[in-house]
C-alpha cells in the first residue's frame, strides 16, 4: 500500500512536470513581481492612491491559483490553446519548453525596464506629490518693518510662534529656533545656500510692521532648490488678530507642502497660547534667555531675570500654560545646577508644571516639562521617560525633547540610545550649542575623542568659528592623545576667554604639568570667579579647591591645608542646603584627604558612591567612584585606588588618558607597573571605525 501511494505520488508530480505547471508558476512569479515592481515605481508620480496599488498587488497575487489550474488543464500549442488531453506530448514538447523560457526572460527584462523607469521618471514636477524628504523647512526670522525699533522683539516672536506650529506637525521636518536665529533678518540671504547648509528644501521668510493696533505679517514660502517663490501672502489686519493669523499662515504652509496633519496636531495649531499680547512678549523674552543659558555671562543672574518676566505674564492671564512651563524649567535649571539648590526652587517648580497639567492635562509641552521636573529635581529617570513617551506624538521636531531624552538615557547606561536621541537634536539644529556640545560630550564619555572632535569639526566647517568651539574640539584631542599643541593656541590667541568658568581650570592643568606654578598661580588670580567648571558642565568646584592642587603640586603643605580648609568650609556650606548631593560629598572626601585625614575621607567617599551607585546612574557614578580612588591615591592605600581605576576604565566616563597621564593628582601612582598598564590601555587608537 505505501510503494502504491509513492507511486502515486511519484505520478502525480512527474505529471505537474509534463504539464508545464512548474514552469507557469516560475514565469507568472516573476511577470507578477515585474508587474507589481512597476506599479509602485510609477503610479505614484500619478499621485495615484495607495489603495489602488494595494489593490493591483492582491489580485496579482490570487491569479497566481487560477494561472496554476489553468496550466493543468489547458496547453498553448502551435495551433492554439487545447485541453491537455488532446495534446501529443512527443510533438509539442520542444517547442513548450522554449516558450516558457521566453516568458521568463521576457518578464525579466519588463521588471528590469519598469524598474528603471519609475526611478528616473518619478523626478518631481510641479504637479507631483512632494516626496516625504522634501518635506522639511527652515523659518527664518522675520523683518521687522515697523518704525519702533523696540518691536524688533516682537516680529522675532511672531516667526518664533510659526515655527512652533510648524514644528508640531509629525509628517514635516523643522529646523529649530537656535540655527535659524543665525540668519539675521535684513541681511543679504543666499536661500540656495542656506538650504543646502542646513539641509533643507523649504525656506519661509517674511516680515512684520506694527504701527498702534493695526498689524501688517507678510510671508513667502521659497524652494531653495530653485530660488522660486511657490506661495506668498500678507495679511492686514488689527494686533488682537496675531494668533490667527499665525494659525493660518501655519495652517497654509502646511497645505503648500502637501504634509499630513493630524486632528490632534491641527487642534495644536490652532490653540491660541494666550489672550493677552503683552503677557505674550514677555514670555518671548523669558524664553529667549532660558533658551540660551549656556552662553549667559551669568547664567543665575539671566534665569532670575527670565522668572520675573514669566510671574508678570501669569500675572496677566492666570491660564497661559506655556509660561507656566517655561516658569518650572527656569526653576528645574536654577536647582539643577546648584545655582540655587533649595527645597523653595523644587516646590516652585512642581506648582508651575502641575498648574499647566491642570489647565491642560493633554499638552504635550507640559508633559515635557513634568518629564524635565522628574529628571532634575527628583533624578526619577523612570517617571521622567514616562512623561516623555506621552509628550512624544506632539514634539516631533523638538531639539528640547531630544537633549532631555540624551541626558536620561546616557545616565541610565544607553549610549547607543543616548548617541541617536543627541544626533537627531543636532540634525534639528546644527548651531545649537547645547545639541552639539553634549553630542561631543557623549562621544568624550566614551573615549571616542576622535569622534568628538569631528562634531566640532562640522560646526567649524558650517561657518561656527568661535574660540569656544575651537577650544572644545582641541580638548577632546588632548583628552585622547595628550597632545596639548592646538589647544594651548587657542588658550593663548584668546587670553580672557572663561565660559561658565570652564577654561581657567584648564590653563591651570596644563601650567601644572609644565611644572610652572607661577603661571597656575596667576591665572588662577586672574579670574574674578569664585568657582570653575571642571571636569563637566553640571558641576562647580571653589576657586579653594584649585589653590589647594597648586600648593599641594608645588610642596607648599602650609598653603595647601590654609586652602583645602577654606574649600572644605563652602562644600560645608553647601552640603547644608543639599545634604545627599554625591558629587559635592565626593569633593569633600577629596578635601579632607588633602588635609591628612584619612578614614574620614575613605567614609566620605565611600558615602558618595553609595549615594550614587552607577548601577543608578552612571554619568554621575563613575565621576563619585573617580573621586574614592584619587582619595585611596593620596591616603597611601595604592592597591584599592588601583582595584578602583582598573573599573572605571572599563565604563564610560571622565577618566582618560591625558589626566591619567599628566594631572598631578595621580603623581602617587606614577611608579606602579599597575598603574602604568591603565595608562597605557587608554592609549591612542584609532577610532575612525
Amino acid at each position: 500500500m505505501a510503494q502504491d501511494r509513492w507511486v502515486n505520488r511519484k505520478n502525480f508530480f512527474g505529471e505537474l512536470k509534463r504539464r508545464n505547471v512548474y514552469k507557469v508558476a516560475v514565469a507568472y512569479i516573476v511577470a507578477g513581481w515585474a508587474l507589481a515592481q512597476g506599479l509602485a515605481q510609477v503610479l505614484p508620480v500619478f499621485a495615484v492612491p495607495i489603495w489602488v496599488i494595494q489593490l493591483f498587488v492582491v489580485l496579482i497575487i490570487l491569479g497566481l491559483p487560477i494561472a496554476l489550474g489553468l496550466a493543468w488543464a489547458f496547453e498553448l500549442t502551435p495551433e492554439g490553446l487545447k485541453r491537455t488531453e488532446e495534446v501529443d506530448e512527443a510533438a509539442a514538447g520542444a517547442h513548450k519548453k522554449r516558450a516558457w523560457i521566453y516568458v521568463v526572460i521576457a518578464g525579466v527584462l519588463v521588471s528590469i525596464g519598469l524598474f528603471f523607469l519609475g526611478r528616473y521618471s518619478a523626478a518631481p514636477t510641479q504637479h507631483a506629490a512632494i516626496d516625504s524628504s522634501a518635506k522639511s523647512i527652515a523659518v527664518l526670522p522675520f523683518e521687522n518693518l515697523s518704525d519702533d525699533k523696540q518691536n524688533t522683539y516682537f516680529a522675532d516672536g511672531v516667526q518664533d510662534q510659526i515655527l512652533t506650529n510648524l514644528a508640531r506637525v509629525a509628517d514635516l521636518r523643522v529646523i529649530s529656533h537656535t540655527t535659524v536665529r543665525q540668519y539675521k533678518s535684513g541681511e543679504p540671504r543666499n536661500l540656495r545656500q542656506i538650504g543646502r547648509q542646513l539641509g533643507v528644501t523649504h525656506i519661509l521668510e517674511g516680515s512684520v510692521q506694527r504701527a498702534g493696533d493695526r498689524l501688517r505679517i507678510a510671508a513667502q514660502l521659497i524652494d531653495a532648490r530653485t530660488d522660486s517663490q511657490i506661495w506668498a501672502e500678507t495679511y492686514d489686519r488689527t494686533a488682537a488678530d496675531l494668533f490667527a493669523i499665525q494659525t493660518e499662515l501655519a495652517e497654509s504652509i502646511v497645505a503648500q507642502l502637501q504634509t499630513k496633519l493630524s486632528p490632534q496636531q491641527k487642534a495644536e495649531i490652532e490653540q491660541r497660547p494666550t489672550k493677552d499680547l503683552v503677557a505674550f512678549e514677555l514670555y518671548l523674552r523669558a524664553k529667549q534667555i532660558v533658551d540660551s543659558y549656556l552662553i549667559a555671562e551669568d547664567v543665575r543672574a539671566a534665569v532670575l531675570s527670565a522668572l520675573q518676566s514669566l510671574d508678570q505674564a501669569i500675572k496677566r492671564d492666570p491660564d497661559f500654560v506655556s509660561a507656566y512651563c517655561y516658569i518650572a524649567r527656569a526653576n528645574d535649571l536654577l536647582y539643577f545646577f546648584d545655582l540655587d539648590p533649595t527645597l523653595n526652587r523644587i516646590l516652585l517648580a512642581e506648582a508651575a508644571v502641575k498648574a499647566a497639567l491642570r489647565l491642560r492635562p493633554e499638552s504635550a509641552e507640559a508633559h515635557f516639562a513634568m518629564a524635565d521636573f522628574l529628571f532634575r529635581c527628583h533624578r526619577d529617570y523612570d517617571g521622567a521617560l514616562k512623561e516623555l513617551a506621552i509628550a512624544r506624538p506632539g514634539l516631533p521636531n523638538d531639539t528640547a525633547f531630544f537633549i532631555l531624552s540624551g541626558y536620561i538615557n546616557r545616565r541610565r547606561d544607553n549610549w547607543a540610545q543616548a548617541e541617536r536621541d543627541f544626533s537627531d537634536a543636532v540634525a534639528l539644529d546644527p548651531r545649537n550649542p547645547n545639541a552639539y556640545n553634549l553630542l561631543a560630550d557623549t562621544y568624550n564619555l566614551q573615549r571616542k575623542h576622535f569622534l568628538a572632535a569631528q562634531v566640532y569639526d562640522r560646526v567649524l566647517a558650517a561657518g561656527e568659528r568661535t574660540p569656544i568651539v575651537f577650544f572644545r574640539r582641541d580638548s577632546a584631542i588632548f583628552n585622547g592623545t595628550s597632545n596639548s599643541t592646538e589647544l594651548r593656541q587657542v588658550l593663548s590667541e584668546n587670553p580672557d576667554m572663561d565660559i561658565g568658568g570652564g577654561q581657567t581650570p584648564v590653563r591651570v592643568f596644563l601650567a601644572l604639568v609644565d611644572g610652572n606654578f607661577a603661571e597656575a598661580e596667576r591665572v588662577l588670580a586672574a579670574s574674578s570667579r569664585e568657582d570653575f567648571q571642571d571636569i563637566d558642565y553640571s558641576f562647580y568646584y571653589p576657586k579653594a579647591w584649585f589653590e589647594a592642587m597648586i600648593a599641594r603640586a608645588k610642596g607648599d603643605s602650609a598653603r595647601a591645608t590654609a586652602a583645602f580648609s577654606a574649600a572644605r568650609t563652602i562644600l560645608e556650606q553647601k552640603l547644608a542646603v543639599k545634604p545627599e548631593h554625591a558629587r559635592t560629598v565626593a569633593v569633600l572626601a577629596q578635601v579632607d584627604a588633602g588635609l591628612g585625614r584619612k578614614e574620614l575621607a575613605i567614609q566620605e567617599a565611600q558615602h558618595a558612591v553609595d549615594l550614587m551607585p552607577v548601577s543608578k546612574d552612571i554619568y554621575d557614578g563613575a565621576l563619585v567612584l573617580e573621586g574614592l580612588a584619587q582619595v585611596y591615591t593620596w591616603t597611601n592605600e595604592a592597591d584599592r585606588a588601583i582595584e578602583v581605576l582598573q573599573k572605571l576604565v572599563t565604563m564610560p566616563g571622565y577618566t582618560n588618558y591625558a589626566r591619567l597621564k599628566l594631572h598631578p593628582m595621580w603623581n602617587p601612582l606614577r611608579g606602579d607597573p599597575r598603574f602604568q598598564k591603565i595608562v597605557k590601555s587608554l592609549a591612542p587608537k584609532d577610532q575612525s571605525k
